[in-house]
């Protein structure tokens, strides 16, 4: 059975239990909380007390941001709607928070020396740079290119190297994806989670399905048999299309319009529904060409497609093509061949 995440008042009642729990501890073990007929061991913490800040520090960063979480939600609300944003820039500033708290533990490790934190500095620097040299530094690369050129973001539908899925998180190494497509025959989520290396950022072709809009293309593809009345077909299809996703398409085509990055690419988008002819070599193919909310792209074809079935079923000059098989009997007795003259 699942486990069900705790919230995030229950996560920051943890940790300050745990904060709490050290300091009765450490006031205990120096004698100055007595716990009456419990003798507090003879324990000289001078030399700990390093160690113990440190661990100080950690929890109350841990702490400290499991607090600021929900006020990041709540001042941020108005400024930012998406709550994978505001979840995005609480992200960098949690980066921001523990990097502060680890220089400022390594500060008080070596006594507040500031030369042999440079020396050390130095020495870390470059081991992190031999680590970091090839695939981790690629990645590092890739978050940055992430954060400021914004290729995708949290809440976006994004393929790379033919892994689809919703942003869920974007760490300096990898990004998180909640996946959808995979063995499903549509854009539905099969519950797995995808890890995507941020070198792929660098390296691969990356799709992102809500860059700029929420909208979407795709066709439907009909296939009308030779002998039918194709005119009449491409009307049935075309009134399909328009019937569910027509009205759509009209109150949105202006919003869409405004992302176009050159004038001329109204002229050569699609803005309502639309067939497309092709000819095969056992039917006609009819596409039918439209957008939709990218989030809903597997409804609105289903619908469109059962709304086309349903008229060329009321439609007797109008049949779908289809491989099958016709039999044709024959005598088993072959005529002679007439005489040669």
């Amino acid at each position: 059975m699942a486990r069900a995440t705790p919230s995030p008042s229950v996560s920051v009642a943890y940790w300050l239990a745990a904060l709490l729990l050290v300091f009765v501890l450490l006031a205990f073990l120096t004698g100055t909380v007595v716990i009456p007929g419990i003798p507090a061991p003879p324990v000289n913490l001078e030399g700990a007390k390093p160690g113990l800040l440190v661990l100080v520090i950690v929890l109350g960063t841990k702490l400290l941001l499991g607090i600021l979480k929900p006020l990041f939600r709540a001042g941020l609300r108005e400024r930012i709607p998406s709550e994978a944003d505001i979840f995005s820039v609480f992200q960098v500033f949690s980066y921001v928070a523990w990097l502060g708290a680890i220089a400022f533990s390594a500060y008080v490790l070596l006594g507040g020396n500031f030369a042999a934190i440079g020396v050390l500095g130095g020495a870390v620097v470059l081991g992190v740079l031999i680590y970091v040299l090839q695939e981790p530094l690629l990645n590092a690369v890739g978050w940055g290119i992430l954060v400021t050129r914004r290729v995708f973001k949290l809440g976006d539908r994004i393929e790379v190297n033919g892994t689809r899925g919703y942003v869920v998180a974007i760490s300096p190494m990898n990004t998180t994806v909640r996946e959808f497509g995979g063995w499903m025959s549509r854009d539905t989520f099969t519950g797995r989670y995808a890890t995507i290396p941020n070198k792929a950022v660098l390296t691969s072709n990356v799709y992102n399905y809500t860059k700029d809009t929420p909208y979407i293309w795709t066709e439907i593809l009909v296939a009308i048999t030779y002998e039918s009345d194709l005119q009449r077909a491409e009307r049935v299809v075309l009134e399909a299309a328009e019937e569910i996703v027509g009205e759509l398409m009209r109150d949105n085509r202006e919003a869409v319009r405004q992302k176009y990055e050159f004038r001329d690419l109204a002229t050569y988008v699609i803005e309502e529904p639309t067939v497309r002819w092709r000819m095969k070599d056992s039917w006609v193919e009819l596409a039918v060409v439209f957008f939709c909310p990218a989030y809903r792209k597997g409804y609105y074809e289903s619908e469109v497609t059962k709304r086309i079935l349903d008229k060329i079923g009321d439609e007797p000059k109008v049949q779908i093509s289809y491989p099958h098989t016709v039999s044709v009997p024959f005598s088993r007795s072959v005529p002679a061949a007439p005489p040669m003259p």
